[in-house]
Parts: structure tokens; sequence; C-alpha cells
């Protein structure tokens, strides 16, 4: 075999590694990909009306007065809502103090200095995870938040969404 069929031998042998959760290939398939992105996103949320203006991948979120962040996927649609989709193959980049870290970042981030917060879009974080890290057997986990009054707990409301997605494949 010469150099030219080894190295093609080596890049297939490196291409069967890869797999959609991977962040190199996440970052090279979902750059600029509208269409992919609206999927993804409409089949999580179940809705149908999802029209992206613009996607983002491996943007640097800064935090002069913290850690940073960067979101695998930073995407915004047509009605202001802002969407970090987060692919992990690892169980533990995946915690819930990294789900509200990369909420309070992106919050921070879309309120421009003098503008009214009751005017912030709803955020969305989302984490597709290898493992179904909830080990709930479900394919989607919405993260609410509630507030407590009296004996009842009534959905809070101020439009931050977590959301956690298990790949929907399971071991036979």
């Amino acid at each position: 075999m010469n150099t030219t069929e080894q190295m093609h031998q080596q890049d297939l042998k490196r291409l069967k590694q890869l797999r959609y959760m991977d962040d190199t290939f996440m970052t090279v398939c979902l750059a600029d990909n509208f269409e992919a992105v609206e999927l993804i996103l409409r089949i999580i949320l179940e809705q149908k009306d999802i029209t992206v203006r613009s996607v983002r991948t491996q943007e640097l979120m800064k935090n002069l007065q913290g850690r940073s962040a960067i979101l695998d996927v930073h995407a915004v649609d047509s009605t202001g809502r802002e969407f970090d989709v987060e692919l992990q193959r690892s169980d533990a980049g995946a915690g819930a103090k990294r789900a509200r870290h990369n909420s309070s970042l992106m919050d921070a981030h879309i309120l421009k200095p003098g503008a009214d917060t009751e005017d912030i879009p709803d955020s969305y974080v989302i984490f597709i995870t290898e493992n179904d890290v909830m080990n709930g057997d479900q394919a989607v986990y919405p993260v609410d938040r509630y507030v407590k009054i009296g004996r009842k707990k009534v959905l809070f409301g101020d439009g931050s969404h977590i959301l956690y997605v298990a790949r929907a494949e399971k071991s036979a």
C-alpha cells in the first residue's frame, strides 16, 4: 500500500470513530447550518414554527467577573429566543451547575445596558447527552423552576429553560 492509500485508510479509521456527539464533528456539521439546528430544536421543543436567524458554533461567552464558557451551538430564533445546545459524551460535563452557569452567562449577554429586564427573551440551555444522566428512561427532561405558595407549587415563568435530552438509542 502506498503512502496516499495509507493516509486514506487512517482518515477512514478516524472518521469511523467520530460520532455526532463529538465536538469536532458537531462543529463542522452545524456551523451555519440553519436547517439542521432548526430541526434539532423543533424536535426537542416539539415546536414546528422555530426559524433560526443565527447559528454560531464553539462561541466563547466571556465573563469578566469569573469563569467564561464556550457554547457548542449558540442560536437565536426569529422571535429573539436564545439557545445553547451542548453535546455531551461525558456524564461529568452535563451537571446541573454547568447548566445554571451557561444559563446565567447567556442571560448576562442577552440584555443590553439600559434595557428593561422585563424585555429579556426566553433562553434555553439544552444538553444532549450520550447517556441518560437523569436515569429516568425518558427522551427529554425539562427542568422547571417553581415558587411555593403555601402547599402549592406554581411555575415561576422567568423564561429561563433548561432541558436534558438523552440519546434515543437504548441498549438491548
